[in-house]
């Protein structure tokens, strides 16, 4: 017991930033073991992502056609900023883990109970676990995508304000997915399944998110219904900005992205603490 006591005194005699270094250190650690452990079974990983050959090139060679017959469907686009756009978009959408599984599968054989009493946050350690593995994959899926799409079109017309704002768009991107996966995955405290859930929202991210290309293509209304909601913010924000930037659609975009993050995360801190006291009160 002293023991116990020695330590919460020392960690009160700690400084807000020593706190904050040494809990940034401890999700770090969460997120490479994560990376480390997909790296582990990383053919697993390699042969779901070669599902992207087959999307690519079917995909890529209608828009060929359609090019061919049509000529530019959007204004400065090609089939080269085309191709590589889907690339891009197949890439975040292949690589998302099976989020919402794991965490139902933790509420319902009461696993959450135990993963509680951890001396860290549930939503952040889960969050640095679903970074570590999702950082794998989106990186063996960038490689697969960029392969095929680099024969099948030739090297990318990027622009360097592009390449340098994906990263920010592509972490936000994931992290409203996360958030909203998380979520879904919590429903199991009230539902029998979340699967229905989880799958209606994963396709809504593809017909609505512009997985096949820019939401620019779709007709009116459609394309400002699209681009108003929040599934453009996964899918459609970062593979735009890196094919084509332009400075006044990032701002847009990358507030948009923001907006939707704050917004899903309150929404989520609110239904954790509901089912945080469920636990409580049922014991787990």
């Amino acid at each position: 017991m002293s023991i116990i006591l020695q330590e919460r005194e020392r960690a009160r005699q700690r400084g807000p930033g020593t706190r904050l270094r040494l809990a940034c250190l401890k999700y770090l650690a969460v997120l490479r073991a994560s990376a480390a452990s997909n790296v582990a079974y990383i053919a697993e990983v390699f042969f779901r992502a070669l599902l992207l050959i087959a999307l690519i090139f079917i995909i890529g060679q209608l828009w060929k056609t359609t090019f061919a017959q049509h000529g530019s469907l959007l204004p400065g686009f090609t089939v080269n900023s085309m191709v590589w756009y889907l690339a891009a978009a197949e890439t975040l959408a292949t690589s998302m883990p099976a989020l919402t599984r794991r965490i139902d599968q933790e509420v319902r054989s009461g696993e959450l109970a135990y993963l509680l009493g951890r001396p860290c946050s549930y939503i952040l350690y889960n969050y640095a676990h679903y970074l570590g593995e999702r950082l794998i994959r989106l990186a063996l899926c960038a490689l697969v995508a960029a392969s095929v799409a680099l024969i099948f079109v030739g090297p990318p017309h990027f622009s360097l304000p592009g390449v340098a704002a994906w990263p920010l768009m592509v972490l936000l991107a994931i992290s409203i997915e996360f958030t909203c996966y998380f979520a879904i995955g919590l429903l199991a405290f009230w539902t029998e399944n979340t699967q229905p859930f989880s799958f209606a929202f994963s396709r809504f991210v593809l017909v609505l998110g512009g997985v096949l290309a820019p939401i620019e293509i779709f007709p009116q209304p459609f394309r400002s219904i699209a681009q108003a909601l929040p599934f453009s913010t996964i899918l459609y924000g970062p593979s735009r900005i890196l094919v084509g930037f332009e400075p006044g659609l990032f701002g847009a975009l990358v507030l948009q992205q923001v907006i939707t993050l704050i917004v899903a995360g309150l929404i989520l801190v609110v239904l954790y603490a509901v089912a945080s006291r469920r636990v409580s009160i049922n014991g787990g």
